[in-house]
């Protein structure tokens, strides 16, 4: 996903995006809660929105907050998904944002799939 979430913003004229690990561990996270607790939404039970989660992780950034998630069969039909979503496609597409981590579940029907974003 995250190959094809950077040919998204070369196509667009963008810089590439830098992968942050620890963005990538809370995006995981995100994703397992989702399906181990049977919801789908930026607000977890858990961790509570996207920019909360992240400020209590001790991650901070210029731009930070916003955050891209699909349910899908594959990597490829939730990046479609997110593509054809005009919020969700803003985000990718974002000149502001430079960072990201990407957190996929593969469960028995399919992926959840977290994206979260950070300016520098």
């Amino acid at each position: 996903m995250f190959d094809l979430v950077n040919q998204e913003r070369v196509k667009a004229g963008l810089r590439t995006y830098a992968i942050n690990t620890k963005l990538v561990d809370l995006a995981r996270m995100k994703s397992q809660d989702m399906y181990e607790n049977n919801y789908f939404g930026h607000t977890s039970p858990t961790y509570g929105t996207p920019l909360q989660m992240v400020r209590n992780a001790g991650i901070s950034a210029r731009v930070m907050g916003a955050e891209n998630i699909a349910r899908a069969s594959s990597v490829v039909r939730a990046h479609e998904l997110l593509m054809n979503s005009e919020g969700h496609r803003a985000n990718l597409l974002n000149p502001l944002h430079d960072t990201i981590g990407i957190g996929v579940v593969s469960t028995p029907n399919g992926v959840y799939v977290t994206q979260l974003f950070l300016g520098h």
